[in-house]
């Protein structure tokens, strides 16, 4: 009886009810996929053919975070990522003018149709994350707070929080840069922070499962698949890397400093060896870091940034329950 009474409820109030369960706009609609759909096939029909609802839907997939979000901080209106609600989306189209006319080309449902906006959504992700990758490993080009806001404009609306398939998040890789300074590493930061990003999802290696293609997207952007890497947060490769003024800042949004994860860091006094970490905190990465940098030798004033950042680490940090 339940069920039935919630499929009379209008779409607005459907919707405004899933904001609620899900962590970020543009995961309304895996929720409602996920967790109303199969209730029954009277109700995966119902929601299917729903046209409201799948058009609110839709448009939160224009902006990726809530507007509001109190316990980090406050985004401001005025974000590079935010999109207007009025924007409409760019239809595919086979030749210059010409839009598809092949009936098995369009959707069947407004569901359908949602899915095919969230995919494309999570491709421009794709393509925007692999872009970044490779400018914050490069040395010619290195990654800068120009190139970064050239980037997002260029694939927005991007969903910022979401991992794609091998795992990346825009704030690890940001933090991943090589070849340039800390303070554009800083800028950067900031950066996607204010456009809402969150400082406690790691990146982590993503697997396949047994689901099919679609099922798949929604379940790894919204967490349901497990991970089958090593995850890593921002907080704890700021601190690997003695970035103290990044660790600072992460922490002052919001960072969890007792989320641990495992990965493998360079030494700065010997680029040749490498720390590997598994299942460590961001401050415990630090300290073995700065033991293993001691016995290679680190002169004391390319080790200040260290103690800085294990200070502040350490300072008023709660143990882990």
């Amino acid at each position: 009886m339940s069920k039935i009474i919630f499929l009379d409820l209008p779409d607005v109030i459907i919707h405004s009810i899933f904001s609620y369960v899900a962590d970020s706009p543009s995961l309304i609609g895996p929720c409602i996929c996920h967790i109303m759909r199969p209730l029954s096939k009277k109700i995966k029909h119902e929601i299917d053919v729903r046209q409201d609802l799948w058009e609110l839907t839709m448009n939160d997939l224009k902006c990726d975070y809530y507007r509001i979000n109190k316990n980090i901080h406050q985004i401001p209106p005025n974000s590079v990522v935010a999109v207007s609600p009025d924007r409409p989306f760019k239809r595919a189209r086979t030749g210059v003018g010409s839009p598809r006319r092949s009936g098995r080309l369009r959707p069947a449902t407004p569901k359908d149709e949602y899915i095919h906006h969230y995919c494309l959504l999570l491709s421009r992700n794709e393509s925007a994350l692999l872009e970044l990758q490779e400018r914050a490993q490069s040395y010619k080009k290195p990654i800068s707070l120009s190139l970064l806001k050239k980037l997002l404009s260029e694939y927005e609306p991007i969903a910022i929080n979401r991992r794609v398939r091998t795992g990346g998040t825009f704030l690890v890789e940001v933090l991943r840069a090589r070849y340039v300074q800390e303070s554009v590493i800083l800028k950067c930061i900031k950066l996607l922070v204010a456009n809402g990003a969150n400082p406690n999802i790691a990146s982590a290696e993503m697997g396949l499962s047994s689901a099919s293609a679609t099922e798949y997207i929604y379940e790894a952007a919204s967490g349901l698949v497990g991970s089958i890497g090593k995850e890593l947060y921002p907080l704890i490769i700021a601190a690997a890397r003695g970035m103290c003024t990044v660790v600072k800042y992460l922490l002052e949004v919001g960072a969890n400093r007792n989320l641990r994860g495992s990965s493998r860091f360079r030494l700065y006094s010997n680029s040749r060896k490498s720390v590997k970490g598994m299942d460590l905190t961001a401050l415990e990465f630090a300290l073995k870091m700065k033991d293993n940098e001691l016995e290679n030798g680190i002169k004391r004033a390319d080790l200040r940034g260290l103690l800085r950042t294990i200070s502040l680490l350490e300072d008023e940090c709660v143990p882990v329950k």
